[in-house]
């Protein structure tokens, strides 16, 4: 006979005798236990909910910071040029409007004025002239403008096609790239200065203690040739190789499948000569020892080879001009100008009234729009007026044929009274309250009169109608 206290033991001993297995009553310390399980379960997820939320918010506040650009052309460039605006684009993703459209009535004052609200900190402006295209890159909201001669590019489909090997897809753009600035030195030009801190402000700060190395597939190249004065921009992608390994092995660790076939043993495979990598052959000095996983046979503290595969585009600019506002203010460099001390001095007492000149011929420009939208809403209004004066005579002349003329005059008089009624409420209700300016007074005078003139024709009309009549009776 089964021995036990247990619950087990008592439904075994109630089997054996041929009872009724117990029941478990979960009214009791078991429904309680159910109660607080799930009531622990859904504190779980409700600390999982907050904390995504937190994180996610984080991730907002980081891409919020990060500086954002936008890249146009601006008047009549040419197809190429548009296509190089394209390809730059890819170069600023993902902090950019890749899918922007410049219609041909906006200008540089709308991006400016759009752009400093949605958060973006730089513009590239592409622009085109009889003797070279042009590059303008613009710091928002306060400046400044660096104004560069693009003396030789080359599209990114060229750079691709001329390149035996190519690694472009998707997940390339996903992440900013890496900013790299060569041949600028301590002590140099305050313009070259200005530019090298420009070109490092467009992209994101790194913060080498958590960057994750694996985001990084993509980098940026500017360098600085002292020799004709000119910046080479460069597009790579970043391709990380395992060294200290057969060719053979380097195929399996990134899983590659060879083809074993003719092969009567594995190792046949990995002694081969020939499958010798090309790292083999290269210097020690050429390796990098990684700090964190990069994927497949690129692991922590192993021997790795950084290869860089061209992207395109190619840009060759030399700066010409730096201005201290948006496309305005005092020229603090000039390639091709050079001033004196007086002749500085001059300008810079002159550029308050300079300025002051240009903001009002700014409002002026304003003021004429202004007073040619107000003339042509006039003009429509007036319009539409004759075009109601006529519908209304045409109405009247059909009225008279038929006889309805009383019915039409009680329609006019309604829409007039309903006309008025809601005029006197867009003005505010009551006399002397927002009286409406004496040309619209002056107008609704003259509608008034032809609107008098009208009937006054309509009636007379009638009467000749109605002697015509009795004529044809008499007769």
């Amino acid at each position: 006979r089964l021995q036990g206290r247990g619950r087990s033991a008592k439904s075994a001993q109630a089997g054996d005798r041929g009872e009724a297995q117990m029941r478990v009553n979960f009214s009791g310390k078991f429904a309680m236990r159910a109660e607080k399980r799930a009531r622990m379960k859904e504190e779980k997820d409700e600390i999982k909910k907050l904390r995504d939320q937190v994180a996610v918010q984080s991730v907002n506040k980081d891409k919020a910071k990060e500086p954002h650009s936008i890249v146009i052309p601006s008047g009549e460039v040419g197809k190429f040029v548009k296509r190089l605006v394209r390809d730059y684009r890819r170069v600023m993703e993902p902090n950019t409007a890749m899918k922007l459209k410049v219609m041909k009535r906006n200008n540089i004052r709308d991006f400016v004025t759009t752009g400093a609200v949605l958060g973006v900190t730089h513009m590239m402006v592409f622009t085109r002239s009889e003797m070279s295209v042009n590059m303008r890159l613009m710091r928002f909201p306060q400046g400044p403008t660096l104004t560069f001669r693009v003396k030789e590019y080359t599209l990114m489909r060229d750079v691709l096609s001329s390149l035996k090997k190519t690694m472009v897809f998707e997940e390339l753009y996903k992440s900013a790239p890496l900013v790299i600035l060569s041949g600028f030195k301590e002590g140099q030009a305050r313009h070259l200065a200005l530019v090298q801190t420009t070109f490092q402000n467009m992209f994101p700060s790194i913060n080498v203690d958590m960057v994750n190395l694996a985001s990084i597939r993509r980098c940026v190249m500017v360098r600085y040739n002292e020799e004709d004065d000119t910046f080479d921009i460069r597009h790579y992608s970043i391709k990380t190789v395992p060294t200290g390994m057969s060719k053979s092995t380097k195929k399996l660790l990134q899983s590659k499948l060879p083809d074993l076939s003719r092969y009567k043993d594995i190792a046949d495979y990995f002694e081969n000569p020939g499958h010798l990598s090309d790292s083999e052959m290269e210097e020690e000095s050429k390796n990098v020892e990684l700090a964190q996983d990069l994927g497949r046979g690129c692991k922590k503290g192993g021997q790795t080879q950084i290869r860089l595969l061209e992207l395109g585009p190619r840009l060759t600019v030399e700066l010409v001009k730096v201005e201290q506002e948006i496309d305005e203010g005092e020229v603090l460099y000039h390639k091709h100008v050079t001033k004196s001390a007086a002749e500085i001095a001059e300008l810079k007492s002159k550029a308050p009234l300079v300025k002051k000149q240009r903001e009002r011929r700014r409002k002026d420009i304003e003021m004429r729009v202004i007073r040619r939208l107000e003339r042509a809403d006039e003009k429509k209004k007036e319009e539409e007026e004759e075009q109601r004066q006529i519908r209304e005579a045409a109405a009247r002349k059909q009225a008279l044929a038929t006889g309805q003329t009383e019915e039409v005059d009680n329609d006019y008089a309604k829409d007039r009274e309903i006309a008025a009624q809601r005029e006197r409420d867009e003005r505010g209700g009551g006399e002397g309250q927002n009286e409406a300016p004496p040309y619209k007074r002056r107008r609704k005078e003259e509608g008034e009169e032809k609107v008098q003139r009208t009937m006054k024709k309509s009636s007379s009309v009638k009467v000749a109608l109605k002697k015509f009549s009795k004529g044809r009776k008499g007769k």
